[in-house]
């Protein structure tokens, strides 16, 4: 524990800022209650994930290095995010920077073209989730808990770009064959690939019992397709419901806000065509470790859930 560092950049990107408001409240309290310092990014942009991935690599090269100077410039040589999508985007980034020096000298170009203070460090760029394992972890999680989430069973959703691509995410091979010593970015800070637990371990510290969730745990939830193809995207999400219903949870544990939209969404969908099995609440991780702190619901602002979490845990006595 304590390898990242106590006080980081914070980039919360479009979606905590808008429609996932309850994501960026919650995850505030929970680093507070830990004893670690969110120091949020000055004029940051849009990481590009979704917009301009796949029609311009240099151009979200750019767009990520910028907020990575950004963070330089306030001191910080480790930027967190709490956005599958936007983790994703920086870390992709922070690869093709260290690995391409062309990319590395296209992209410093760029950005004293446009004003920018070039690279002369690539900052390290994790998920907030990593973040708070590693820097406060289960122990730290126990102590600070007031209200243990007991009774309470959750599948954990960790959802498809956290763990993977490897090169990217850097996450820890649990059963991919590979020489770990091949692997050109592992860090000690790695989850693992194909069975993620920072998640579990974090909510169990906190009196939560975790269910039997796996494959699904990482099955993408279509949240990328939902304007090109909603069927794609209405199927995957009946998967994950029905396998965490059928395993027994009370509510899906998220750490994504595209990925949580998108459970909430379809999953009323699902539940007006009549589909069974699909009627299990959603609640980011960071609002379930806030009550278990000692937070409100209203603090946490689970109200602003679409899925309603609350008669389950009123049911339970944690709200």
């Amino acid at each position: 524990m304590g390898v990242i560092g106590k006080r980081v950049a914070y980039y919360p990107g479009c979606s905590l800022e808008g429609a996932a408001r309850s994501y960026d409240v919650s995850t505030r309290i929970v680093a507070k209650e830990l004893g670690l310092e969110l120091d949020y990014l000055e004029d940051y942009n849009c990481c590009g994930a979704m917009e301009s991935k796949n029609v311009t690599f240099m151009g979200t090269m750019l767009l990520n290095a910028r907020n990575m100077s950004l963070a330089k410039k306030q001191g910080h040589n480790v930027i967190v995010a709490p956005c599958n999508g936007c983790s994703f985007s920086l870390q992709r980034a922070e690869y093709f920077l260290e690995t391409d020096k062309a990319v590395y000298d296209k992209v410093n170009a760029l950005l004293r073209e446009g004003g920018v203070d070039p690279l002369d460090q690539i900052p390290q760029t994790y998920h907030i989730l990593e973040w708070f394992y590693h820097e406060a972890g289960p122990q730290k999680v126990k102590e600070k808990t007031r209200k243990p989430l007991r009774g309470l069973k959750v599948a954990n959703y960790y959802g498809c770009l956290y763990t993977r691509p490897h090169f990217y995410a850097r996450t820890y091979a649990h059963a991919g064959g590979q020489d770990e010593d091949a692997r050109p970015r592992r860090r000690e800070t790695a989850d693992d690939d194909e069975h993620p637990y920072y998640m579990n371990a974090l909510l169990e510290a906190a009196g939560a019992t975790s269910v039997e969730f796996e494959p699904m745990h990482t099955q993408c939830c279509g949240g990328p397709h939902s304007l090109s193809d909603e069927m794609v995207s209405e199927k995957f999400v009946m998967m994950i419901l029905q396998t965490a219903k059928r395993n027994g949870a009370d509510i899906i544990a998220t750490e994504c806000p595209l990925c949580h939209a998108s459970l909430e969404m379809y999953r009323h969908r699902l539940m007006m065509k009549g589909v069974p099995d699909v009627d299990v609440p959603a609640a980011y991780f960071t609002q379930l470790l806030g009550l278990a702190f000692g937070y409100s619901a209203n603090e946490v602002k689970l109200k602003d859930n679409l899925s309603d979490p609350l008669p389950v845990l009123k049911r339970l006595g944690l709200a």
